[in-house]
């Protein structure tokens, strides 16, 4: 499934809000006389930019496109100042018409309302605290995304409120119903930040961990991957392989997205070290700079663990999703890779029976620590002194 198909005639050039769309959505473009309506019914939103001089386009575009799919789920985006394609996409039934003096922004929007209906539509039978996370999280993966592209800080606020929400989520309906419910958002890159976030939330409270270190952890992994939305979603999101020049332009996201955290001031230092190392490995395999053992903090290998996991996880348009146990026993092979205990930890927590229906993480004593420990240098197994004097 792609988010924007753009159906385009041969009398005008490709337009510039494709690019633009393209840094946002997964987007494809397609010559409307090819157009057919299997093709279009693995798009959640249809641009149509045409001229619609054409009976012949017209009827075929009546004929692929469902009515109600033409009024829900389509734009009509004027090519020029010709009134005839305006009058011609209203007979069409297409409610959604964008005349060309518009700016690219009013597009997006548009494009923004249709997935946000369909999104509010899916989570609809989920509980108020689950909706309120994804809602949350859809929220800041579009406003730190602008916010990248901008050359602005991040908004503290969404961030904060995302953060709680998603501890508030995992604790209450557990990690399973988490896990499920991220699968309803249609954007590949929002749905692994989500993953990511659930599974570091959950890992916290599993530990007994304290709420600020919990805090810290969801806040980490949502963040992770924020170099990312820098780089086009159809480069992200592409259904085949990738090239030199594309994996070349991915693995500059740790970089680029500690960088932006830097400069915006806002973040802690631990947090901005997690987005920079999380593809670094304990043997020093990793990148970007091959780093390993202590220059590595207990932050960060809490992330990776939650990455790794994830992405083996998760379904994707080039692979199935792989089974919790089958995820499992590849990371159990990165031996000197990731932090062997806090990894036996993670495991134990995911092949849990209660796994999937888990509640309230943190009454579990995990013999962890009993006092913020991220920041103070401890690790999140060993227990603080005053309880081994005990």
């Amino acid at each position: 499934m792609i988010d924007v198909i753009i159906l385009l005639d041969r009398d005008n050039a490709e337009p510039a809000f494709a690019n633009a769309l393209a840094l946002a959505f997964k987007v494809a473009r397609i010559p409307l006389a090819t157009a057919n309506a299997d093709r279009l019914a693995h798009a959640r939103v249809v641009i149509l930019h045409s001229s619609l001089r054409r009976q012949s386009e017209v009827s075929l575009l009546a004929s692929i496109l469902p009515e109600e799919r033409r009024k829900s789920d389509t734009i009509y985006v004027a090519p020029g100042s010709d009134r005839a394609g305006l009058v011609q996409a209203e007979a069409l039934g297409i409610e959604r018409i964008i005349p060309s003096f518009r700016p690219p922004g009013d597009i997006r929007t548009a494009v923004q309302s249709i997935l946000n209906r369909d999104l509010a539509i899916h989570l609809a039978g989920r509980s108020p605290h689950m909706a309120k996370a994804i809602e949350n999280g859809d929220i800041l993966y579009r406003q730190a995304g602008a916010a990248m592209r901008a050359d602005r800080p991040l908004p503290p606020e969404i961030l904060g409120a995302t953060t709680r929400a998603i501890s508030e989520a995992t604790r209450r309906e557990g990690l399973g119903g988490w896990l499920e419910a991220v699968k309803l958002h249609h954007s590949g890159t929002c749905r692994h930040m989500l993953s990511v976030a659930g599974n570091g939330s959950a890992f916290g409270q599993f530990l007994g961990l304290y709420d600020t270190d919990i805090a810290m952890i969801t806040e980490a992994c949502l963040l992770h991957d924020v170099g990312k939305l820098f780089i086009p979603t159809t480069v992200l999101e592409k259904d085949g392989p990738l090239s030199d020049r594309e994996k070349r332009l991915i693995n500059t996201h740790p970089a680029r997205g500690a960088f932006a955290l830097q400069r915006g001031g806002r973040s802690a230092v631990e947090v901005i070290e997690a987005v920079r190392d999380h593809h670094e490995y304990l043997d020093g395999s990793g990148y970007p700079n091959g780093i390993g053992g202590s220059s590595i903090g207990w932050l960060t290998r809490i992330v990776t663990i939650a990455d790794i996991y994830s992405a083996l996880t998760e379904g994707r348009s080039y692979k199935v999703a792989m089974p919790p146990r089958q995820a499992m026993a590849i990371m159990s092979e990165m031996k000197g890779k990731l932090d062997d205990r806090l990894f036996t930890a993670f495991r134990s927590m995911v092949l849990e029976p209660v796994f999937k229906t888990s509640r309230g993480g943190r009454d579990k004593a995990r013999g962890g620590v009993r006092e913020p420990c991220l920041k103070s240098g401890k690790h999140p197994l060993d227990r603080a002194n005053r309880e081994d004097a005990a």
